[in-house]
């Protein structure tokens, strides 16, 4: 299909993904407890299709709330825009007493989650920059 790249060209390599670095949505708000939990309140928009009278019916909120435990929001916290993915998996991972690839796994997984949710933001090397970049 045109337009369309297989799968091995949209992958990025080991090295795109720990030298991209994750950054904090500004629109959203936290809310830290004192237990070390937080709350963030990401703003969303309301779809196209939820219009009266289908909104009179539907309840629709206004932002997506995530709950993080003290461990989430120390990760999140990290997530500063001036360290990449390898120093926080290390930091995370000096932290825990983890080895660097089961921090790997943990973190990544969670930066996974906090950008499909609009926490994040995962900024990295284009597919095309970084195989201009290695030449």
């Amino acid at each position: 299909m045109p337009g369309k790249r297989d799968k091995s060209q949209r992958r990025m390599s080991a090295e795109q993904v720990l030298s991209a670095v994750p950054y904090r949505n500004a629109a959203m708000e936290v809310r830290r407890n004192n237990d070390g939990t937080a709350v963030v309140s990401v703003p969303m928009k309301r779809p196209r299709w939820l219009a009266p009278p289908l909104s009179w019916v539907i309840p629709f909120s206004s932002h997506r709330r995530v709950e993080l435990d003290s461990v989430g929001a120390a990760l999140l916290d990290l997530c500063d825009g001036t360290r990449d993915i390898e120093a926080i998996i290390e930091k995370f991972a000096a932290d825990h007493k983890l080895s660097f690839r089961e921090a790997q796994l943990s973190v990544t997984r969670f930066l996974q989650q906090l950008s499909q949710r609009g926490v994040v933001a995962v900024v990295g090397l284009s597919t095309e920059e970084a195989g201009a970049q290695q030449a």
